[in-house]
């Protein structure tokens, strides 16, 4: 029987919402193995599961489901091994309404502790954020400007609620992400600029697997963090989510090369 694949995209978004963690309940176990060392990456080592199975026959199969809902983060769940084979053979349950719910609650409480952690944010946390996201050859001569207000912004690339409010959360810290950055290409000239084509580059990778939206500013966040550094924290989320969201309003990037209908 044919199964549906997960997009590697959306991997990376339902891993990023779950914080790396955990999401069965009172089990909250971290799914990565960090690095050793500042040139690698941590490995994650969790298992995505369907809530909805991925072919006919599976737990919780639902014929009406398209392939791309299917394979939708929001259809997914990041559990730890155990946890990823218990779900798939206790059925009574585990059912939809069970894992929906558990997936919610935990994905909030990630949300929440990035939060909180915000005001923790320094420095050296932003430098691990930048020292990946500026990183490669790309350069550019042209001024970054604020083209247009930022909930235009929002609202003419469709952002949900939840995105809209990790974004001023994250803008909650403009201030200290443009004197770091300010700070840097004092040092590195054009920094500023290389830094939002990276990003812009993340955006196209995105938009070339298909997502927009929501899912594509969550895959530029996932992206980042995942390269941000050997150890991963709610701090370093925090700066992460700061970083992306400063850099969303910065570059004249979403509401020019795909604009509403």
């Amino acid at each position: 029987m044919a199964r549906d694949l997960v997009p590697k995209a959306q991997e990376k978004i339902v891993i990023q919402r779950s914080g790396d963690c955990c999401a069965y309940p009172n089990c909250g176990l971290a799914l990565s193995i960090d690095a050793q060392a500042a040139e690698d990456l941590h490995k994650a080592v969790g298992k995505v599961a369907h809530i909805r199975a991925a072919s006919a026959g599976g737990p919780r199969y639902d014929a009406s489901m398209t392939t791309a809902q299917r394979g939708s983060a929001d259809n997914l769940i990041y559990l730890c091994g155990p946890h990823h084979d218990v779900i798939d053979t206790q059925l009574h349950f585990h059912t939809v309404e069970f894992l929906q719910g558990i997936k919610i609650k935990h994905e909030q409480a990630v949300a929440r502790a990035m939060s909180h952690a915000m005001g923790k944010i320094g420095y050296d946390d932003l430098e691990l954020v930048c020292q990946f996201i500026g990183m490669g050859d790309e350069r550019t001569n042209d001024d970054v400007v604020i083209p247009i207000d930022i909930q235009q912004k929002i609202e003419l690339n469709g952002l949900g609620t939840i995105a809209e409010e990790r974004i001023r959360i994250g803008l909650a810290k403009s201030g200290e992400v443009d004197a770091f950055i300010s700070a840097i290409s004092k040092m590195r000239p054009n920094f500023g600029n290389r830094l939002a084509a990276r990003f812009k580059r993340e955006y196209y990778g995105g938009y070339a697997e298909g997502l927009a939206g929501d899912e594509l500013f969550e895959f530029i966040c996932s992206v980042a963090m995942t390269n941000a550094g050997p150890v991963e924290t709610d701090k370093l989320r925090a700066a992460t989510l700061a970083t992306v969201a400063y850099l969303f309003q910065l570059c004249e990037l979403f509401e020019h090369e795909h604009p509403a209908a």
